[in-house]
């Protein structure tokens, strides 16, 4: 399969540029010929970011006109992969070479650097997790949507912000709450989905498009009983030993005698997130037992897809054979490796979110002492 032709196209935010050389694209300018090439995309968090290096004979820092700040999108032939700003211009050299280095990440990335902005003291109302990150990413210009088979989640009776706690914080708290994988798609979006939603065209197998590859398998995490316990507020009423609810869950591939006890915080949840916690720290820990790293040959699967985050791949390596999701693909291309794609895999099980409560605790459940 031939190597992708990575192009930037930007756009300045804040002055009128033009130039002889510059090609506009889309009201942009298109550059090409990038020889030194890192893109990373993620499954378990946002922005994803991009660096950008070329070499010439002469000074091509006042060439390119391209300045910090600028609107970028990444592009691999015709697919967008990043989009978002420029954050760094970086020019230098000697007496035979000269580079200049353009560094970026996508547009979520204000969420993660800025303060979250809510009206009305700060308090949320009755709102589902989709209407509340949209309105926390609506002052920095970032679009939500729900991925395929996604739900929005019921609404959060009431929840406060901290101030000058960052969206970013905020969105993966409401996606847990959701049940939702939070993170950047590359059009900008920020994206509440569920794991393992989309499936690759093609595996990912030895002696076929392997070049090099990493499995690891661990036990350290993993225990054979997971014990959560949750202190029911009404410590009078007939919960078990004092006052507590009590769930346990079993890792059949733990062989010997590991147990580990787990004190929930009060939600008006109680014993529902008790039992829901305890099946997911025993599944997390299994899934995230076996990683991962391999190294392939080509950016894209048979069907000429790029490899994304969130996808199914079948995997097929000594020590791994199963259906593993992408939780980070990085996009290669420099003199050292040539064009590659290195890939980061867990089992579906690893990227399920930990269950908790934004709900406060019901007061009309807590009974007074007789």
């Amino acid at each position: 399969m031939t190597a992708g032709v990575v192009t930037i196209v930007t756009e300045s935010q804040n002055r009128a540029t033009s130039a002889a050389d510059e090609i506009q694209v889309s009201g942009g300018r298109r550059l090409t010929g990038w020889m030194d090439v890192a893109i990373t995309l993620r499954a378990e968090a946002f922005p994803n970011d991009w660096s950008l290096t070329a070499t010439s004979a002469t000074p091509a820092g006042d060439k390119i006109a391209v300045a910090e700040g600028d609107f970028a999108r990444i592009l691999i032939d015709d697919d967008i992969v990043v989009t978002g700003y420029v954050d760094r211009v970086a020019t230098g050299g000697d007496r035979q070479d000269h580079r200049v280095a353009l560094i970026g990440r996508g547009r979520t990335q204000d969420l993660v650097d800025c303060s979250a902005e809510w009206e009305a003291g700060g308090q949320i109302l009755s709102a589902t997790a989709l209407e509340i990150v949209t309105r926390l990413a609506e002052p920095y210009g970032v679009e939500v949507a729900l991925g395929d088979g996604a739900s929005a989640g019921d609404p959060v009776p009431q929840f406060n912000l901290t101030y000058g706690e960052t969206p970013a914080a905020i969105i993966q708290r409401l996606a847990r709450n959701a049940g939702l994988l939070a993170y950047e798609a590359p059009d900008g979006r920020l994206l509440l989905a569920a794991a393992g939603s989309t499936r690759a065209a093609s595996g990912i197998a030895y002696g076929v498009n392997v070049e090099a590859y990493n499995v690891t398998r661990s036990m350290d995490q993993r225990m054979s009983e997971i014990v959560c316990a949750w202190a029911g507020q009404d410590l009078w009423s007939d919960l078990g030993e004092g006052g507590f609810f009590f769930h346990t869950e079993r890792d059949p591939g733990v062989r010997r005698h590991r147990r580990l006890y787990l004190v929930l915080e009060q939600s008006a949840l109680g014993q529902e997130l008790t039992i829901r916690k305890a099946r997911w720290e025993t599944a997390r820990r299994a899934g995230r037992a076996l990683a991962v790293e391999v190294t392939i040959d080509s950016w894209r699967d048979t069907a000429g897809r790029l490899w994304l985050p969130n996808t199914l791949v079948d995997v097929d390596l000594p020590g791994a054979k199963a259906s593993l999701c992408i939780a980070e693909v990085q996009f290669i291309r420099n003199s050292e490796e040539g064009t590659i794609a290195r890939l980061y895999l867990l089992p579906p099980e690893a990227f399920q979110p930990e269950p908790i409560s934004l709900s406060p605790v019901n007061l009309n459940d807590i009974q007074a002492a007789p």
